[in-house]
């Protein structure tokens, strides 16, 4: 999983050469295999941890459920651009707050309640998880650290989020920032609200997400597609 330093870079890199002509009708059906590019490449770390029939199920799962979130993530920036224009910086900052809202409502719920049921069995459960490192890094390497310098850390992170909307040049590259814009935003919630990151989307042994994780998976996506584009246009120039 991207630290969100390093999701940084790579948007920084691209978002200001990149620039594309997907309007929604033209975002081809090929296009939606994007989605699915982060949760298989997650095999290279999780492989060793598949080592039954179950949990091969359970990633198998996990690579369905991804690739049908993301595909209706990018629906629904789809349509708010299509009806509010996302290029306008008051859309974007509403529907980013909206994405966020829905994240925290969930968890908002879940632990008012203590919710938790079978979606598919053992294999796809809204199950909750206190992921007490909060971060794709900090939680990868298994370090702590203190509640203030997290909430700091994450208030950093959003700002430069916010910073990087000039950068942005092309309807696709806008609803790639809403979504990440979104899940800086909730990260920051988690850390006011709870001390911690309430997943709740499991899947058996495997991993435990919540929606602002889809949401990062989708905008960084997003900004592979558009890089991949780029270089395809690159190459084809060069052969002229």
């Amino acid at each position: 999983m991207f630290s969100q330093e390093e999701l940084l870079r790579l948007i920084h890199l691209q978002a200001s050469s990149v620039t594309d002509d997907m309007e929604d009708k033209k975002f081809k059906l090929g296009y939606y295999l994007i989605f699915l590019i982060i949760p298989l490449s997650s095999i290279f770390y999780y492989i060793k941890y598949i080592d039954s029939a179950d949990r091969a199920i359970g990633f198998l799962l996990y690579v369905a459920v991804s690739f049908i979130f993301m595909a209706l993530l990018w629906k629904i920036v789809s349509a708010v651009n299509s009806r509010f224009d996302l290029k306008k910086l008051s859309v974007i900052s509403v529907t980013a707050v909206g994405l966020a809202a829905a994240d925290q409502l969930i968890k908002l719920v879940l632990s008012k309640t203590g919710f938790e049921t079978k979606v598919i069995g053992k294999f796809f459960m809204i199950k909750q998880r206190h992921n007490i490192y909060q971060n794709g890094i900090f939680n990868f390497l298994k370090i702590e650290s203190s509640l203030t310098s997290m909430i700091i850390f994450k208030a950093v992170i959003l700002a430069l989020v916010i910073c990087l909307y000039k950068l942005f040049k092309s309807d696709t590259a806008k609803k790639a920032y809403v979504l990440l814009a979104a899940a800086a935003a909730s990260h920051l919630l988690d850390s006011i609200l709870y001390g911690y990151t309430l997943d709740y989307i499991y899947f058996y042994k495997v991993m435990t997400y919540d929606l602002k994780d889809y949401y990062i998976d989708a905008g960084i996506s997003l900004i592979i597609l558009l890089m991949l584009i780029n270089e395809i246009k690159k190459s084809k120039e060069k052969r002229r």
